[in-house]
């Protein structure tokens, strides 16, 4: 164990805390992070529009309850189809500008042209057919792979043109607004940038018949198969929670996926709202899945040990718990895993990293069999989970799952628990006597 600990602190923690700096990687990141509140409010809004039933087929109070919501959904339909198509149908686009801002604040430089130069770019990649016409089929989860990519290529060949100051048009000062000092200056890096992407796309639908959205989407099919499947959900839970253990923050892990389970989830939406059934849904691994199916409580599936905490005879553990409960019912968990702590606990380490990713597979199984729906909408990662699952698939089981699986992590976290509980109590009464 010692020689393993060693390794971890010496080679991967290094090169994971890297990969976590990593600029690409942070902006991805931050693009993600701002663009929660308009996936919850799409989600939100196909929810409304969508009731899990047809009221004829029903009876009693819950084909009032299913009439009432389809007479909402038909007054609201046209609103709220709009907002979901304008937040979710686009998503790569804002993908795309969200990388543009945070790469041009990670260099310091003004934000608006970086912005506009990776939107464009990516258009230019994500809507040229090989006859000429426009598409806007890639503009959702179908181009994120492209968004990402044209972006970062986009960004940087923008930023080394504008440094090197090639083709700078420089404006007399007076007078002239610094936004118009900004554009016409950088006028030539600009003009090279869109033609260099223009060339490339019209060269690769010359040469493949095809275009950035397409090709990227068979390269990618591959790892997006392999994340999505149980082999995959063992897998990333287990590197995250190992990461955890040693300090090492679920970002390094979580970061990069967020592209896999936001196109899964975004794939899953699309198809329910053209007619699936949400138990035929494309995917099972998503970012619902993830955030409100396995990582009850926050990373390591911690409710349960709150909960545990909470009543304990230790006072520091309880303590701990108390101030951890509430955070604990939105996701956050930060208190129990510095707190208690869970970090470099080697009593609390097995239910710690193993916990998250029993919860995955049981909730695959179930998924992948029909017991319960697939995710289609997102309530957002710090939702009560019960609550978040139940909206993420509209199927009371998945309610009803959730709250199996948080006495399943009670019944595993307990006698670890215990365990911890006894030799901090041994601690708090050598204290007392030595007092």
């Amino acid at each position: 164990m010692e020689k393993f600990s060693n390794f971890i602190e010496k080679r991967i923690a290094p090169f994971a805390n890297s990969v976590a700096r990593n600029k690409y990687m942070l902006a991805l990141q931050n693009a993600f992070l701002s663009l929660i509140p308009f996936i919850t409010i799409g989600s939100l809004a196909l929810v409304i529009i969508s009731p899990p039933a047809d009221y004829a087929n029903c009876e009693g109070i819950v084909r009032s309850i299913m009439f009432g919501w389809a007479k909402l959904a038909e007054w609201t339909g046209p609103t709220l189809g709009f907002v979901n198509m304008v937040t979710m149908n686009a998503i790569a686009l804002y993908v795309a500008i969200g990388m543009g801002l945070n790469l041009a604040n990670y260099y310091k430089m003004k934000p608006a042209m970086p912005m506009l130069v990776t939107a464009m770019s990516f258009l230019i990649c994500a809507t040229m057919n090989a006859d000429g016409t426009l598409t806007f089929d890639h503009l959702g989860g179908t181009g994120l792979f492209t968004a990402i990519l044209v972006s970062a290529i986009s960004f940087e060949l923008y930023r080394v043109l504008t440094e090197k100051k090639v083709g700078r048009i420089d404006l007399p000062g007076g007078g002239v607004p610094p936004a118009l000092l900004e554009s016409l200056g950088n006028l030539v890096p600009t003009t090279i940038v869109l033609l260099v992407f223009g060339a490339v796309s019209q060269i690769l639908l010359a040469v493949a018949g095809t275009g950035f959205p397409d090709l990227l989407t068979v390269i990618m099919t591959p790892i997006v198969n392999a994340v999505d499947s149980i082999g995959g959900v063992i897998i990333l839970a287990v590197l995250v929670m190992v990461f955890w253990w040693f300090g090492i923050h679920d970002a390094v892990i979580t970061g990069p996926m967020d592209a896999f389970l936001t196109t899964t989830y975004t794939a899953n939406m699309t198809a329910f709202a053209a007619g699936t059934a949400a138990v035929s849904l494309p995917y099972i691994v998503t970012k619902p899945f993830w955030w409100h199916f396995m990582t009850i409580g926050g990373s390591g599936a911690t409710l349960g040990l709150a909960v545990l905490a909470c009543m304990s005879k230790s006072k520091q553990i309880k303590t701990v718990g108390r101030l951890a409960l509430v955070p604990s019912l939105f996701n956050i968990n930060e208190p129990l895993i510095f707190g208690l702590p869970l970090m470099y606990n080697p009593v609390m380490m097995i239910p710690f990293i193993f916990v998250m990713p029993l919860n995955g597979v049981i909730t695959y199984i179930c998924m992948s069999t029909g017991i319960v729906s697939r995710t289609f909408a997102y309530a957002g990662w710090n939702m009560f989970c019960p609550i978040g699952a139940w909206i993420d698939t509209m199927d009371f089981k998945a309610f009803l799952l959730i709250l199996v699986l948080i006495v399943i992590d009670v019944v595993i976290y307990f006698p670890f628990f215990k365990l911890y509980e006894k030799k901090k109590l041994e601690e708090e009464a050598s204290v007392e006597k030595e007092a």
